[in-house]
């Protein structure tokens, strides 16, 4: 208040500071300067004072501190989002593999299953089946085809003039012993053998039952056992097989 009455008696401002606010300013310097000296002191005699007399002071770096703190919240921060679920998605569960869903299918079912004709024939093409011993089935004959054939042989038919030879085992029964004979004759074993034009003929001698004599001859004679099997044939394709 003196100061400005004296500015508006004299029309001059004093641009110079107060005293008080000079001294408070110089105080602070001389405290901070202080302060960097004490902690200067500390940070040199803590090592020597621990050594010396045992003690454990805590030692004092403003740099390390500071760094250590930086990277102890990264890491809370890195476990933090590596112990999260990831937002919006759902948890998805282990789903089964082929293997374990789906059996694997056994030799017995790969025998009976659709793709074998009488568990023994493998359809080639359409209506024509190829053996395990490599006779071709085909279309042809009265019956329309070659297996419808062969299947008169395999039931007796009483009445028909002469003899009817008859497999044992139905088709299946048939179609087996047909390739035994087949892989005879290609080895000529107990087998003889003709050739009409383009038809072989063999006669396989099976060294046991395979069937049996029907017929109003087989009735005639009780039926007896056949062990012979006459086997005609164009290349590997069946013509016709029955027992004798």
């Amino acid at each position: 208040m003196n100061r400005l009455k004296s500015t508006l008696r004299t029309g001059v401002i004093d641009n110079n500071p107060p005293k008080s606010s000079n001294s408070m300013k110089k105080k602070s310097s001389i405290g901070a300067i202080l302060l960097a000296l004490l902690l200067g002191i500390y940070s040199f005699a803590q090592p020597v004072l621990n050594q010396h007399f045992g003690w454990d002071l805590p030692a004092f770096n403003a740099g390390n501190s500071a760094q250590n703190a930086e990277a102890s919240k990264a890491s809370d921060e890195s476990s933090d989002r590596t112990s999260r679920p990831p937002t919006g998605s759902a948890t998805k569960l282990p789903v089964p593999s082929e293997s374990e869903a789906v059996p694997v299918a056994s030799a017995d079912d790969r025998v009976d299953g659709p793709e074998l004709l009488y568990k023994i024939l493998h359809e080639v093409s359409p209506q024509r089946y190829l053996s395990p011993a490599g006779l071709l089935y085909t279309p042809g004959s009265e019956e329309g085809h070659r297996l419808e054939h062969l299947r008169r042989h395999t039931a007796d038919i009483p009445s028909r003039s002469g003899s009817h030879g008859v497999f044992d085992g139905g088709m299946e029964g048939a179609l087996e012993t047909i390739d035994k004979a087949y892989e005879r004759a290609k080895r000529e074993q107990r087998t003889t053998k003709t050739v009409d034009d383009n038809r072989t003929i063999y006669t396989v001698d099976m060294g046991g039952r395979i069937g049996f004599v029907g017929g109003q001859n087989g009735k005639r004679k009780g039926n007896p056992m056949a062990r012979r099997v006459r086997l005609v044939l164009e290349g590997n394709r069946f013509i016709t097989a029955f027992p004798l």
